[in-house]
This record gives structure tokens, sequence and C-alpha cells, in this order.
């Protein structure tokens, strides 16, 4: 990464309690409204006192920043007159970054709790702006680093055990130092940050503030409430006209701001082309690639490898059009358990204690703070009216991390608590061993964490499994999980690259031309045995991770790396636990394929991508069998 923090960047991308099932059905389902929030249990909510007392002792920071924004910027020009002088720009830099990281992530957690909360709204537009001129009032330290020299900036760390402790962004530095531009260039991208994220922004407001979706009727003819939370239990449903009405009802939705959608991806991948340009980058996937020193030839083993195994998805589909009796599988036939039952349900209490018990293998070490955690007002579990959609992790130098969640009772949303938790961990263990230069993480570490979680639990569980049905269900979970987040994910991967060298080559963005790119893909990936419907050729405006331009195959990537570190830590390997708290305590302190080869997985192969689509295979011969 480079030296300086992005934190326009880092904030365009982000985005415990026992309640009986049987209460929450009664408060949401049954009724056929999503409850107000002030509706559920402050045990299930996150406690933001943490951060700050109240919006009050906010002000009071926010103030004091927009000084020291000033102050800092008053510094420009010092920076080459002693090492001691660069010591005092980078302390005075980063320790406002951590101010800056906690000021945001008070304002963006009040914002997601209810999005429609107009104060809520107002903080974050002025955080935002504030992190705009952070961006600004730092935009020079890179360019006068640059014109010290590496060997001047080397002899001063030599010199100096506290600037030694920057020695490797200082070497990162300078790897990308063609890059960065001059300083009046750098400070005009800097100014540039909050117009660039709007249509990030206007995507995030649209689908989780303004959109609204309409009644329809569950499975025993009442009306219910259309949510997104609600849609992934009703895809789960056995009844296969209720699946198709949730689907048709979504994505009409969704399809009726089209327009809307081409116009906002567009403009994110337009943003994207403009950065790679603007730092003469050859492709916006290199700019994308460059910062974490990941080759471009890892991207394009991803997608190569998986192209050579789909056969093994086409498989997987036949089995699947076989066992639930169909001619061919629609898209809202993938997600109901092979079972032919509805998927398990499990309490939220005992999703937490299933999950603890899961994560054993990983041992005390860990197990600690990740049941303070679930204690703690770490997380906020269920949906609301206004509530942010999904689920995700935020961590902050200054405070414990921060996990959103729309817990729906599901065995799937359990597994989502083990990831999101994943993160947590991961960030609890970086910045309680890394300096602030180091404390944060590289999005493509970011989710080995989170999906090594997931591999343990879902081995815990069907290892406990009693019956055949139970341990069906799971087989089926983890082939799923492979189909998602390595499969789908790559073919994401795919139509990124595919969306952006067309904007590259000057090609239009329109909804028929990114539709189109987008049809092929799925056809392609899904084989014989899919139907597909017309609506699922714009099933690419409900993703927001395009939003985070060449995002999505680090997905793909960390769940690879995450099955071999897993499958380590299981088999007993000398070493292999050492070497995955290792990882997670290592933060940005090294290029992320260099942490990950310490853990014990080489990401700079296909291998591990190979292995994983055997696994993929080994475990469609035990579905095979079990049905």
């Amino acid at each position: 990464m480079m030296l300086e923090l992005d934190l326009v960047t880092l904030f365009a991308i982000f985005a415990a309690g026992s309640l009986l099932l049987a209460q929450f059905a009664e408060a949401t389902c049954l009724t056929g409204a999503v409850p107000e929030r002030d509706e559920l249990d402050d045990a299930h909510k996150w406690d933001l006192s943490d951060l700050y007392a109240d919006v009050a002792a906010w002000e009071v920071e926010f103030a004091a920043m927009a000084e020291q924004i000033k102050n800092l910027a008053a510094m420009k020009g010092t920076l080459g007159q002693s090492g001691e002088a660069l010591l005092a720009v980078l302390t005075t830099r980063d320790e406002m970054s951590v101010a800056l990281e906690r000021l945001y992530a008070f304002a963006m957690l009040l914002k997601d709790q209810d999005t429609r909360e107009s104060e809520a709204q107002a903080l974050s537009d002025r955080i935002g702006t504030l992190a705009v001129e952070y961006g600004q009032a730092t935009s020079w330290i890179e360019p006068e680093l640059i014109a010290c020299g590496q060997d001047k900036v080397s002899a001063w760390c030599d010199d100096s055990e506290a600037l030694a402790v920057f020695r490797h962004a200082f070497d990162d530095l300078f790897r990308q130092q063609q890059h960065v531009l001059s300083p009046r260039e750098e400070e005009l991208l800097a100014m540039g940050g909050k117009a660039l994220s709007a249509a990030s922004q206007a995507f995030g407001m649209l689908t989780n503030a303004d959109m609204k979706f309409p009644n329809i009727k569950d499975a025993d003819g009442n009306e219910v409430e259309l949510s997104l939370a609600r849609y992934s239990l009703f895809l789960e449903s056995p009844d296969r006209d209720l699946r198709r009405r949730a689907f048709e009802a979504l994505s009409g939705t969704y399809l009726s701001y089209k327009n809307t959608f081409a116009a906002t991806l567009g403009g994110a991948v337009q943003r994207d082309v403009f950065h790679a340009r603007a730092r003469n980058y050859p492709s916006a996937l290199e700019s994308a690639l460059h910062p974490d020193n990941v080759p471009v030839a890892v991207y394009d083993n991803l997608i190569g490898t998986i192209r050579t195994h789909l056969p093994k998805l086409h498989r997987y589909m036949d089995i699947r059009k076989k066992k639930l009796g169909l001619k061919a599988v629609h898209l809202y036939d993938m997600y109901v358990p092979l079972t032919g039952s509805e998927a398990p349900k499990i309490e939220y209490g005992d999703a937490v204690a299933t999950v603890i018990d899961g994560l054993k293998p990983l041992g005390d070490e860990y197990l600690e703070p990740l049941k303070k955690g679930f204690g703690s007002g770490w997380i906020d579990v269920y949906e609301a009216k206004g509530k942010r959609s999904g689920a995700y992790s935020m961590g902050t130098y200054a405070c414990h991390p921060y996990v959103l969640m729309n817990y729906n009772g599901t065995f799937n949303h359990m597994f989502t608590l083990a990831h999101e938790m994943g993160h947590a961990l991961h960030t609890w263990f970086t910045q309680h061993n890394q300096p602030i230069p180091y404390g944060d993480y590289p999005i493509f570490l970011a989710e080995v964490a989170s999906t090594t979680n997931e591999i343990l639990l879902g081995d815990y569980l069907r290892e406990r499994a009693d019956d055949n049905t139970q341990k069906l269900f799971l087989v089926n979970q983890a082939v799923e999980n492979i189909r998602g987040t390595v499969i789908t994910q790559t073919m994401f991967a795919e139509f990124e690259k595919t969306v952006h060298a067309q904007a590259e080559a000057g090609e239009p963005l329109t909804f028929e031309t990114i539709s189109e790119i987008y049809t092929d893909l799925v056809k392609a990936y899904y084989g014989p045995a899919y139907e597909h419907d017309e609506q699922v050729s714009g099933n690419w405006v409900r993703i927001p991770h395009f939003y985070r331009g060449f995002y999505v195959y680090k997905y793909a990537t960390s769940f690879c790396a995450a099955s071999a570190l897993a499958n380590r830590i299981l088999a007993g390997t000398p070493g292999a636990l050492e070497g995955y708290l290792g990882f997670l305590k290592s933060g940005c302190s090294d290029y992320p394929i260099d942490i990950l080869r310490r853990a014990g997985v080489d990401m700079s192969t296909p291998d591990p991508i190979a292995a994983t689509m055997e696994r993929f295979d080994n475990l469609l011969d035990e579905l095979e069998t079990l049905i």
C-alpha cells in the first residue's frame, strides 16, 4: 500500500443476545411488517458510546480535527529537512488518521442503523467532506518523500529506531513512485475524492433508503412486506411458486430503475479508469492490483483455472435439477436446500454458542476476544426499517470492531455471523499487534480470515451431523459456499474486467450493453441445465461490490487460501495454527502474497484454486452418495 492512508477510498469501502426465533417471527413475518429499531431489544444493538458518548462529543472532536488539518497542511515543505522532521510529519499524520477514522466510523454506523435519519446522513456527509480536506492536506507528503530519494530516507531509518518502523511503507512507496504525481496533481486528485464517489453514494442511497419493495404472499397466503433479508429466506423455501414470486418482485423493483443503475455503475467504472490514467497505469485492473503488489497473472490465473473447472459446476446443476425434479434450474432454484425441506433454523443465542464451539481449533488466544465481542456491544443483530441491508465488519484503530447483521434465524446467517466475526477478529489481532502504519490489512487478505471461520464451522457441523438429512444439508451448503464464493465471484470478476475494458476502449456502457455481457457469462458458467430468465440479465444492478473496483476476485482467492489454511489447522500440521495467528497479527506490515506464503499457502500459483475445485468435486461425490 502507498504510505499515505487513502481515507477517502477507505470510507467509500465501508460499506449479543438470545431473542427467541419465534418472538422474532411474531415481530416481523407474522405481522407482515419489518420492525422499527426502537421495537428491538437494546441487547441486540451495537453500543456506539464506545466511540463517542453522543453526537455532541463527536462534534467537539470534529471541530478539533478541522483545526488539526490546517496545522498539518502548514508542515508542507519541512519533511526533507531531517529524519526528525520526517518522523514528526508522519506521527502527526497517523494520529490524525486514527481520529478521523473514529469520527467516520461513528457517523457511518449511526447512519447505517437507520438510513432514513437526516441527522446521521448529515454527519456522514460532513465527515466525507472533512476526509477530502484531510486528503488535500496530506497530498504533498508522498511527493516530498520521493523527492528526498530512497537512499537518504533509508539512511535516516538506519539512524532512528522510531523511523525504522516505517521502512516497509517507505520501500512500498518507492516501488510505486512512478505512479505518484506532483504535489499539485496529488492535491487535485484528493479534492476530487468526494465527487468521484458520488456514483457509489447514489447507489447506496437508492438501494438502502429510497427503494421500496412490494408486498407478496408468503407460503401460507399471508401478505408480507418484501425486504432483502426476507428475500434470502424466500429463496430457501421448498415452495417454488414463492421463490419465483419473490424473485420477480425483487427483480422487478430493481429493474424499474435500470437506467439509473446503468448510470451509477458507468460512473463508478469511469472513476476507476480516470484514476488509472491519472496515475499512468496501463489499465484500471493494473491500477487496482498494483498497490497490493499482486501480479495481473494472479487475476488471470483465477479466471482461467475456474473456466477449466466449469464442467464441475455443470455437474452440480444436473444434480440439483434431478434432485428437485425440475426440467431446468432457474436462478431462484439455486438456494433451496436439496433436503426438500426448509433450511434449518437456529436462534441467535444458539448460533453464537455454535460459532464459538466450531472455532475451538483456533485455540484460546482466538476464542477469548471472540467471546468478548459477542457480549460487549460489537454487533447490531436484527433487521429494522431503514437499516442498511447485508452484513459487514468495520474496524477502527481507536476502538473495537463493529459488526452489522440482519440476522434471520437460518443456518446461512449463522455462517454469515462467523464470517463477519472473522473480519472483526482479524482487525482486533492486527490492531493489538501492529503500529498505526500497519494497523490495517489489504482487501486481498481480508476475506481469508472470514472464510477460514466459515470452513471451520462447516467442518464442525458436518462431523457432528446425527442424521442423513442434516448431513445432506451441510454438504450441500459446503458445495454452495464454493459455488457462491469462488465460482460466482470469479464470474463477477470476469464481468468487471470486461466492463472496464469496454469503457477503456471508449465503448458505451448502457443497460443493454452491460446486460449483454452479464448474460453471456451467466449462461457460460451455469451450463445446459440452467434456464435463463430475462430478469437475470439485469442482475448486475444488485451487486454493491461492483462499486469497489476489482474487489470481488479477492473473495475467490481468499476462499482458496482459507481452504488451504483451514485444512492445515484441522490436520494438525506442525506450525499451522501459529502460522495462521501470525497471519492475523501481520496487518499490512508486508505484501499480502508474502504474508500468506509465511502462513503456508502460495497464491502466486493456480494450485490453491485447483485444489479448491477438486474439493468441490469431492463434495459432489458425497452429495450424490447422500442423495
